[in-house]
């Protein structure tokens, strides 16, 4: 049996990939095709929390597990479930995803204990993996940290540690040394790098399903705040607490209409600069050759034409106008609750 691990990176549709292949689930079964539920419904976080040696994050809390014991114990139970599932159908292909085994499992034993679990299951394991430009990268993970309540302004990583988690050619040696260099589907997180233009069709194509038109798509997912609407939310996070109420959000990328947030020209220069060398050994080892017609040898040059900006403050007045503004969205709902509920007016 075909195993096709998706390992992200992050910031590279991920979430829209799960989404559609979770919603397509009976559709993939008639391929022969399993996409899982016992690592995760929609995420298959099961499959890096098995493989850390210790906890790195939020996967272990998600899943109960507070010690290495606990997480062999759970390693235990998800191979019998994971056996279950694979037993009721007879399938050719399955499909794992987790962006969080390229970005949490950092070492080569790490990388190995999954591996040996999966080989349990499977003959033949390939390995897919999006690569994104890395300034638009750490843009983008600064975006989701702000989503996910972070509270901290944006900066770029500048220590070592940070910085491995945009070096790519460090990525791919680590799961090349456990998978084999021939098994890594390696891919960018390009428009004009995709199978017909679209994310969906060239990830269908990655696995060997025919990207046609009967596929149930629930379209993207994580839509991008501008820059006011995510220093808002951020403050937001700052002074409010721990709870992000996904309605709030909701109601930002209602309303976020301005330039989204960039790094600053010199510095996003001097960034991709540090990374040059890695890129340049990915695009001869994974795709052949360097690119001589853009400023990185990897990746194209920017596409994304949308109006950007720096990192700013927010005024008083800039704050209590999307406040404001936000406030106005949800009144129909407050007046809705006044009608039916009684005051003491």
């Amino acid at each position: 049996m075909e195993l096709f691990l998706h390992i992200g990176t992050e910031k590279t549709g991920t979430t829209s990939i799960q989404h559609f292949m979770a919603h397509n689930r009976s559709l993939l079964q008639e391929q022969g095709v399993l996409y899982p539920r016992s690592p995760g419904k929609l995420n298959h976080i099961g499959i890096t929390a098995l493989a850390q040696e210790c906890d790195h994050g939020e996967l272990w809390a998600k899943l109960g597990i507070g010690t290495l014991e606990g997480r062999d114990q759970y390693a235990s139970e998800l191979e019998g479930s994971l056996e279950a599932e694979l037993a009721a159908y007879p399938f050719t292909k399955v499909v794992l995803s987790n962006e969080h085994c390229s970005s949490r499992l950092m070492s080569d034993a790490e990388v190995d204990t999954l591996r040996k679990f999966l080989e349990r299951f499977f003959s033949c394991i390939r390995v897919i993996i999006y690569l994104r430009r890395q300034d638009d990268f750490v843009v983008s993970t600064y975006s989701t940290g702000i989503k996910s309540g972070r509270t901290d302004p944006f900066e770029l990583p500048k220590k070592r540690r940070s910085i491995r988690r945009y070096d790519y050619w460090e990525l791919l040696s680590r799961w090349s040394r456990a998978f084999g260099k021939e098994n890594i589907l390696c891919r960018k997180f390009e428009r004009t790098s995709f199978a017909s233009g679209d994310l969906i069709a060239d990830f269908l194509t990655a696995i060997g399903c025919d990207p046609g038109p009967t596929w149930q798509n629930p379209g993207s997912v994580n839509s991008s705040l501008d820059a006011r609407c995510l220093e808002f939310l951020r403050l937001m996070n700052l002074y409010g607490g721990v709870t992000r109420p996904p309605k709030l959000i909701r109601m930002l990328e209602s309303v976020s209409d301005g330039p989204l947030i960039d790094i600053p020209e010199h510095r996003r220069v001097a960034f991709m600069r540090e990374l040059r060398d890695s890129n340049a050994m990915v695009a001869r080892e994974y795709f052949g050759a360097e690119l001589t017609d853009s400023d990185d040898p990897l990746f194209l040059p920017r596409s994304d034409r949308r109006e950007r900006t720096h990192p700013r403050e927010l005024g008083v007045e800039e704050i209590i106008a999307l406040a404001a503004t936000l406030l106005s969205i949800n009144a129909p709902l407050g007046r809705r609750r006044n009608k039916t509920t009684p005051t003491d007016d």
